[in-house]
């Protein structure tokens, strides 16, 4: 039997849930987590910690709603720049075939942190859900987070709004 090692999940097993904190609001108070790739003036971009695929990122509003309609229009306007932006560079720097752009609002959506609106962008290739997934329930992420980090931060270093 071959044994797949992701150490990373552990973190997201063993996590106190219970916490009335919200990791999303924490991260943009304090900016004290490595994987944010860019900060603008109403959001910010970091790269999802337990990712579908190689550069799976969150655009997160600073605004802690869980519904669109709680974000103001200069907030809103922001993220769909950002968004377009970032998938220029995962198509730049990864030579996706295609981006999933994704928004769960609500645990039967699929949210696994409802109480925080987040967007997800997933650069997707030709056959990339594979055996594992299909048959396992198990995806396979070939690249270690800090190196998606120093393929990205370059370029989103360079985004002017």
């Amino acid at each position: 039997m071959e044994i797949i090692y992701a150490p990373w999940r552990m973190d997201y097993l063993v996590k106190d849930k219970s916490k009335d904190e919200c990791v999303f609001c924490i991260d943009s108070k304090y900016f004290d987590d490595k994987y944010v790739l860019f900060k603008g003036s109403h959001s910010y971009v970091k790269l999802n910690t337990f990712p579908y695929n190689c550069g799976h990122l969150l655009v997160i509003p600073y605004t802690h709603t869980k519904e669109l309609n709680g974000l103001s229009f200069e907030a809103g306007a922001e993220i769909m720049k950002i968004l377009s932006l970032s998938c220029d560079i995962l198509k730049k720097v990864y030579r996706c075939d295609a981006i999933n752009v994704g928004l769960n609002i609500g645990k039967a959506a699929g949210a696994g942190i409802e109480q925080h609106l987040h967007f997800h962008i997933i650069p997707r290739w030709e056959g990339d859900v594979s055996f594992y997934t299909v048959c396992s329930e198990l995806r396979v992420v070939s690249e270690i987070l800090d190196d998606t980090y120093n393929k990205l931060i370059g370029d989103f270093k360079s985004i002017k709004l």
